[in-house]
């Protein structure tokens, strides 16, 4: 058995701790065995998804000795966190990014053995996702001309008083969270390295000292095309990404919820030929609601399933992020931490 521990119970620790139930009532071998959060309100509320007993603290926590633990804090919180977790010698999943900033992700690193520390970078484990990196990897379209990718979040009145637009709590703005997620797909889709080539962005809107709306162009020595667009001022929340080769493309939109649903389209070159048009030629895959990305996710990561998953963060694979996000900062003039 599996022993897990959940740290923090806001909105994705609360996604975590019900993945981690849903896994066990599906039969895997994992119990969630102890939980913290500061609020007494999230724990009264996580107590509805699980039977396991709260902590009164973190030393409490660690105390049960946990096999793993599941940080899902603030961005500046879990920094200061996962090096004692680290130091019991437990592995540890931490909430993407990786610490603020690239010296803190590399302090990180420098703190745990291999395959101890890894990152919930979770966009890799929706299935349309999963099923478009297995295409890119079989040589589907041929070779890689050009990926385009956009996230938008659609916001809420009041947003400006979350710890997520806060330039020292979250690290950044719409770059690093939800952009870190993008950079992690460039990277895995290009199978290299990636630098900033060319980009803006844009603040002005809810000014909290942040960027609000970041394009960027990233290039490779193979895949020389990478447009990314990344925003917390779409107010329709958007998700799409593109991989065109030079046999066919591949097309992902949607992530669930506000989203709308997950599809993922395949597609011919010229396709039109054999078809009424290129969008009836193409090939409907799938069609996912996301909500099991979390699921997927933690069944992956802890070795409970044979299922073909996507592969998960390890800190390495984190590290490779936050240098780019580094590059692209850089680029953009924006505060390195």
């Amino acid at each position: 058995m599996i022993r897990v521990a959940v740290v923090g119970l806001g909105l994705i620790g609360r996604e975590r701790l019900i993945a981690l139930e849903r896994l066990r009532a599906r039969g895997r071998p994992v119990e969630v065995c102890a939980m913290y959060d500061p609020d007494p309100a999230r724990v009264q509320d996580s107590l509805q998804w699980t039977t396991a007993q709260p902590t009164s603290d973190l030393r409490a926590l660690i105390a049960k000795e946990p096999d793993w633990f599941v940080v899902a804090t603030p961005h500046d919180t879990a920094v200061g966190i996962v090096p004692e977790l680290l130091a019991t010698g437990a592995k540890v999943l931490m909430e993407k990014p990786m610490g603020r900033g690239l010296r803190e992700a590399e302090a990180l690193v420098g703190k745990s053995r291999p395959d101890q520390l890894w990152v919930g970078l979770n966009y890799r484990f929706f299935a349309g996702i999963t099923a478009l990196l297995a295409d890119v990897a079989s040589g589907a379209f041929g070779t890689p001309v050009a990926v385009n990718a956009v996230v938008g979040h659609g916001g809420a009145p009041g947003m400006e008083r979350s710890w997520k637009l806060s330039p020292v709590h979250a690290g950044g703005g719409a770059l690093i969270d939800p952009g870190i997620h993008l950079l992690d797909l460039a990277l895995l889709i290009a199978g290299e390295p990636l630098r900033a080539t060319g980009g803006t962005s844009w603040q002005g809107f809810w000014n909290t000292g942040i960027e609000e709306e970041c394009h960027l162009l990233l290039t490779g020595n193979r895949l020389t095309v990478v447009s990314l667009e990344i925003s917390i001022v779409r107010w329709r929340s958007t998700f799409r990404v593109e991989v065109h080769g030079d046999e066919g493309y591949g097309i992902v939109e949607g992530r669930g919820r506000s989203y709308g649903p997950q599809t993922y389209r395949r597609g011919k070159r010229w396709g039109w030929q054999g078809g009424a048009s290129q969008a009836a030629s193409e090939e409907r895959v799938l069609e996912t609601s996301g909500d099991d990305v979390f699921e997927r996710e933690l069944d992956s990561l802890l070795a409970l399933t044979d299922d073909n998953w996507a592969a998960p963060s390890r800190a390495a694979d984190a590290l490779r992020g936050m240098r780019l996000l580094e590059d692209c900062r850089t680029l953009l003039g924006l505060p390195c931490p």
